[in-house]
């Protein structure tokens, strides 16, 4: 190579790097449109990631269903036993809908209309209380009080202005849309299931159709099974825990005839999703709302009760349905989730989680298999 050529190789490594970091930057520059363009798509194949969310819940009890089909004296159910495995669980889901839709949904809906309706009320109280506060107050002191005082004002002021209700017909809109999603991915999940072992064979062909390595495609293969283990581990086990958390919960603040009980128990056993940071979310929700409701007195004891089942929960009950742990350091959990909650909301907040453990997985097998 002569000595021009020399000079003008050795800027293509520079040039490179700084195309490299143009892109970078214009893609934090414009993290906003980008992330709102991400959560376009993924709202316009909602129904499709539900689908496999739900084949994921099913996935189980549709195969112990199967097993036990499978054994049955009758030839015609033994020799399509998966088929009516799927089916059966269908039919339950149908029965458990049908139950929900006639005695829950009505209750919830009562407890959100008079919750709205209270607001107003809640924000008046609240309002006494701080104004009665002592001046040598340490809420005085640190300036909570204020604080407290401009967001109450600010919440109700933007919850009953015009703003306010668009943005409630939004939220109903968006609900409404929500439940056709669900349908389409209970549906879509039924074909995944009726179709799993198709499903599994069209992408091995497809692996060795792309891949001719014996090595890669053995690699990618145990990739797909760490991410398997970590998606079943996270979703069923998780799902579990939260409907133990949701009916137990609800059942402590029946005891202590807490108002909205129903309301209440249903969001902790949503957030009981999030690790960490949803137990917490659940347990100052309720708290707040039950010393508005029920007075200071009775707020502490309920929430002696939760913090007791919380620990009862996150040290004997969920590490038994879990069984395999994540292996993922605390404060991971809790920073992936602050930053998917910023970046998608509560969405990003629920699988978090699963996806930074995944991430983790197949770089520790990356880097095994580099070691090797």
């Amino acid at each position: 190579m002569n000595k021009d050529n020399f000079e003008k190789a050795k800027w293509i490594p520079i040039f490179v790097l700084a195309v490299i970091l143009m892109l970078i930057y214009k893609t934090f520059d414009n993290i906003t449109g980008i992330t709102s363009e991400i959560k376009r798509f993924l709202w316009i194949i909602s129904p499709l990631l539900f689908g496999i969310l739900f084949s994921y819940f099913l996935y189980y009890p549709s195969e112990k269903l199967n097993k036990l089909y499978s054994r049955a004296g009758v030839k015609i159910i033994s020799k399509r036993s998966k088929g009516f495995s799927i089916l059966t669980l269908f039919l339950l889901l149908a029965l458990i809908a049908v139950f929900v839709i006639r005695t829950i949904i009505p209750v919830l809906f009562t407890s959100i209309v008079e919750l709205i309706d209270s607001v107003d009320t809640y924000q008046t109280q609240l309002m006494e209380y701080l104004d009665n506060l002592p001046e040598d107050s340490i809420w005085v002191a640190f300036d909570i009080v204020d604080r407290l005082r401009e967001y109450s004002t600010n919440f109700v002021n933007q919850f009953f202005d015009q703003d306010g209700m668009e943005q409630v017909t939004r939220l109903i809109i968006s609900l409404a849309d929500g439940v056709v999603s669900v349908v389409l991915g209970l549906i879509i999940s039924l074909y995944i299931l009726l179709e799993l072992e198709r499903i599994k064979d069209f992408f091995r062909r497809m692996n060795k159709t792309l891949f001719q390595s014996e090595k890669v495609r053995a690699r990618l293969i145990k990739y797909l099974e760490q991410i398997n283990k970590v998606l079943i581990t996270f979703i069923a086990s998780k799902g579990l825990d939260s409907e133990i958390n949701l009916v137990e919960i609800t059942s402590i603040l029946l005891i202590f005839n807490v108002q909205y009980a129903s309301l209440l128990g249903l969001i902790a056993g949503m957030l009981n999703f999030i690790p960490y940071l949803g137990s917490l979310i659940a347990v100052i929700s309720i708290s707040v709302i039950n010393v508005l409701t029920g007075g200071l007195s009775k707020a502490i004891q309920v929430l002696i009760v939760l913090l007791i089942f919380q620990q009862i929960d996150g040290n004997f009950i969920e590490p038994r349905i879990m069984r395999t742990s994540l292996k993922i350091s605390p404060i991971l959990v809790i920073v992936s989730v602050l930053a998917g909650g910023a970046y998608f909301g509560l969405l990003g907040m629920f699988f978090a989680v699963p996806v930074i453990t995944i991430i983790k997985q197949i770089l520790i097998e990356y880097v095994s298999s580099g070691e090797e």
